[in-house]
Protein backbone atom coordinates (compact mmCIF):
# COMPACT_ATOMS: atom_id res chain seq x y z
CA UNK A 1 0.00 0.00 0.00
CA UNK A 2 1.10 3.63 -0.67
CA UNK A 3 1.32 5.99 1.86
CA UNK A 4 -0.87 8.68 1.86
CA UNK A 5 -2.13 11.95 4.08
CA UNK A 6 -5.39 12.02 6.31
CA UNK A 7 -6.88 14.30 7.70
CA UNK A 8 -8.03 14.34 11.27
CA UNK A 9 -11.60 16.01 12.26
CA UNK A 10 -12.70 15.51 16.06
CA UNK A 11 -16.89 15.84 16.34
CA UNK A 12 -18.10 18.18 19.17
CA UNK A 13 -21.77 18.97 20.49
CA UNK A 14 -20.45 22.42 18.84
CA UNK A 15 -19.79 21.03 15.29
CA UNK A 16 -16.76 19.73 14.07
CA UNK A 17 -13.28 20.65 14.41
CA UNK A 18 -10.35 20.06 12.40
CA UNK A 19 -7.16 19.10 13.70
CA UNK A 20 -4.54 18.83 11.37
CA UNK A 21 -3.37 15.72 9.27
CA UNK A 22 -1.41 12.49 9.79
CA UNK A 23 0.40 10.36 6.98
CA UNK A 24 0.05 6.40 7.03
CA UNK A 25 -1.09 3.83 4.47
CA UNK A 26 -4.18 2.90 5.64
CA UNK A 27 -7.65 4.71 7.62
CA UNK A 28 -6.65 2.08 10.22
CA UNK A 29 -3.18 2.69 10.95
CA UNK A 30 -4.38 6.75 10.23
CA UNK A 31 -6.69 6.45 13.48
CA UNK A 32 -4.10 4.76 15.30
CA UNK A 33 -1.82 7.64 14.23
CA UNK A 34 -4.05 10.47 15.10
CA UNK A 35 -5.00 8.87 18.62
CA UNK A 36 -0.88 8.98 19.10
CA UNK A 37 -0.52 12.46 17.78
CA UNK A 38 -3.73 13.92 18.76
CA UNK A 39 -4.93 12.63 21.53
CA UNK A 40 -4.85 13.90 25.06
CA UNK A 41 -4.18 11.53 27.80
CA UNK A 42 -7.15 11.47 30.98
CA UNK A 43 -4.53 12.02 33.84
CA UNK A 44 -3.46 15.40 31.62
CA UNK A 45 -6.93 16.62 30.75
CA UNK A 46 -6.87 19.90 32.66
CA UNK A 47 -7.70 22.56 30.22
CA UNK A 48 -10.92 22.27 28.93
CA UNK A 49 -9.36 25.17 25.79
CA UNK A 50 -6.89 21.94 24.83
CA UNK A 51 -8.53 20.75 21.92
CA UNK A 52 -7.65 17.35 20.23
CA UNK A 53 -9.19 13.75 20.93
CA UNK A 54 -10.45 12.78 24.52
CA UNK A 55 -11.26 9.40 25.42
CA UNK A 56 -15.16 10.10 25.02
CA UNK A 57 -14.89 12.25 21.89
CA UNK A 58 -15.67 11.03 18.30
CA UNK A 59 -13.14 11.82 15.16
CA UNK A 60 -12.73 10.50 11.63
CA UNK A 61 -9.83 10.62 9.50
CA UNK A 62 -10.48 10.87 5.80
CA UNK A 63 -7.82 11.17 2.59
CA UNK A 64 -6.33 14.55 2.20
CA UNK A 65 -6.90 15.65 -1.34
Amino acid sequence: MAFKNWNVRVHLKTGSVNLGQVGEESEELARCAALSKFGIPEDEDTDPATRGIRADDEFDVSPAT
